[in-house]
């Protein structure tokens, strides 16, 4: 077969693959397993070559469960980012203007250091994980103080570092990680699943064939 035929149902099939959503995904990944743990390949470049499909497959399936989830995030923290964001706005042009305003150095120094923290703040609300700024259920609640000041910490060093795309790209990453972790954890449940309706099958069979404990009586 002449090279650029192979190399175009290749990139064919990599568009399907980036065509299907979530949940065909999954299917396609079981039925891939599926098909290599029974063994019903019988040559070696044909398993390879469906390795190597559900090795994509799996990078595609954490791709969509990011976006996916990310979306979902979006929608969930609309309004909210929306009134911290306004309330953030509001701040810093009014520390803005403070700056500009001060009598003395020690004052202005301070109201530099109130706007730097509210420029934090506003990276914080525009980042990529979010956790409401000024929240009205859970305010107190020392889990989300401690996480939302890591963020914080996190973002501020990456200010220092004139480095915010970095911080978001790894945020992204540590999604990821998440996902193929859970990923990986559902497929291991729905093995042991199957493996166990597997024996409870043969277990019937073997009963149906040998005859039970009470079929003498």
């Amino acid at each position: 077969m002449p090279v650029h035929n192979k190399r175009a149902r290749k990139c064919s099939a990599y568009a399907s693959i980036e065509t299907m959503s979530i949940s065909a995904l999954r299917k396609k990944i079981r039925d891939s397993e599926r098909t290599l743990r029974m063994k019903k390949i019988h040559s070696a470049k044909g398993q390879v070559s469906l390795e190597r499909q559900l090795k994509a497959l799996k990078l595609m399936l954490t791709e969509r469960t990011i976006e996916s989830k990310e979306k979902k995030m979006i929608s969930k923290y609309r309004m909210v980012k929306h009134f911290d964001r306004k309330k953030v706005e509001r701040a810093i042009k009014k520390a803005e203007k403070q700056v500009t305003e001060a009598q003395t150095p020690q004052e202005k120094e301070r109201f530099k250091q109130e706007l730097y923290e509210l420029q934090i703040d506003y990276n914080y609300i525009m980042g990529r994980k979010y956790m409401a700024l000024y929240p009205k259920a859970d305010a107190d609640d020392p889990k989300m103080i401690s996480r939302r000041n890591e963020i914080r910490e996190l973002i501020r060093e990456a200010m220092e570092n004139n480095d915010l795309d970095s911080l978001n790209k790894r945020f992204r990453e540590e999604t990821k990680v998440k996902i193929i972790k859970s990923e990986e954890n559902n497929q291991r449940l729905k093995k042991r699943q199957e493996k166990k309706q597997d024996n409870d099958a043969n277990k019937i069979i073997n009963d149906n064939f040998f005859g039970s404990d009470y079929d003498d009586e």
